[in-house]
């Protein structure tokens, strides 16, 4: 029986704060024209007043504020580290990266290249099948870009997802939730004394 191939995660670090984000596009367009597969793909960048900001990949999807996809969204957690949770989505990010550490993943490299996102540069999280590394792997070396390749069993892969897809979901109940607040106990309800079409005060009841 064939081994299953497992997921790959590739971290693309590049120079400059807008590197990563053409290079993602540039991925984009290479798999909507066929050429290669992509699964996921997230970017985090690092402006020149030590923010890190992270955008996801413009077809997921996904509302304000959602997670990206689990494998993804792990490793973005490791780049960031426990300091960049906060802005990058506090303990979902921080429990995708704890789940993907237990699973044996390696992650002393994205670790050393996180702290390497300085001011004025950014980082590439594209999540791929095995079939797909050689050709994106080539494509992000063209772009000068600094790379870093582990796998990730695809049962791993899927616990991940399956944990950012509940946080999703949580964060999605939760706005709606805030959105749905009950009059408060002093309002006046209809048919009160006072409300609009009502007998003006001292008008004798009939």
């Amino acid at each position: 029986m064939t081994q299953e191939q497992p997921i790959e995660v590739i971290v693309a670090a590049f120079p400059t704060e807008q590197g990563a984000k053409e290079a993602l596009h540039d991925l984009d367009e290479a798999k909507k024209q066929g050429i290669i597969g992509i699964k996921d793909a997230a970017v985090l960048s690092r402006d020149q007043e030590q923010k890190l900001h992270i955008s996801e990949s413009a077809d997921k999807g996904f509302g304000r504020g959602a997670v990206i996809g689990g494998v993804a969204g792990a490793a973005v957690g490791i780049l960031a580290g426990p300091i960049g949770w906060a802005t990058l989505g506090g303990a979902a990010v921080g429990g995708l990266a704890a789940k993907l550490r237990d699973g044996g993943f390696p992650d002393e490299r994205l670790r050393q290249m996180g702290e390497g996102v300085r001011p004025g540069s950014s980082a590439l999280v594209a999540v791929i099948e095995h079939v797909w590394l050689k050709d994106v792997e080539r494509m992000l070396q063209e772009k000068g870009a600094d790379l870093a390749t582990e796998a990730v069993s695809k049962d791993i892969a899927a616990q991940l997802d399956e944990q950012a897809t509940r946080e999703q979901e949580k964060q999605v109940s939760q706005e709606m939730q805030g959105g749905n607040e009950m009059p408060a106990s002093g309002d006046q309800m209809p048919g009160q004394q006072g409300q609009q079409g009502g007998p003006p005060p001292g008008t004798p009841a009939i």
